[in-house]
């Protein structure tokens, strides 16, 4: 009898497990394909990369953490405030935690310096949302 109910136990803990993970990852998808949602990966100072998804939302690049419950966003970057330092490719020894074939764009935010993670043609598209601010006078 109490083998059947540890057994019971570890299926339902597996299925719980099974859902919470389908939850994240749908809550995931619904956010990318919402518009100007894109996945990005973000890795500030020294801290360790962290996958997300970023949003162009008017003068700002908004960044949520995939693996976060929490639905607010997790960093505003204001296009005003951000600087483009440098632009290389995937290395697998520096950014062993990323998908290959990442174009990775390390700025200046505020006081820090930040390395973002875009997949295919969406560094193309950061550095565009970059240029097309409207002129200060």
């Amino acid at each position: 009898m109490v083998e059947w109910i540890g057994v019971a136990a570890l299926c339902l803990l597996l299925v719980g497990s099974s859902a919470a993970w389908s939850l994240v990852v749908l809550h995931l998808r619904r956010m990318v394909a919402a518009d100007g949602g894109l996945t990005v990966a973000l890795k500030r100072g020294e801290a360790r990369w962290a996958n997300g998804v970023g949003r162009y939302a008017s003068d700002q690049l908004v960044w949520y953490r995939t693996l976060s419950l929490s639905p607010t966003a997790d960093l505003r970057m204001p296009r005003a405030e951000l600087k483009v330092l440098s632009r290389r490719c995937w290395d697998p020894r520096q950014d062993v935690a990323l998908f290959s074939d990442l174009s990775i764009v390390e700025c200046r935010f505020r006081d820090e310096v930040i390395c973002l993670g875009f997949p295919g043609n969406g560094v193309t598209g950061f550095l565009s949302w970059l240029e097309a601010s409207a002129p200060s006078f």
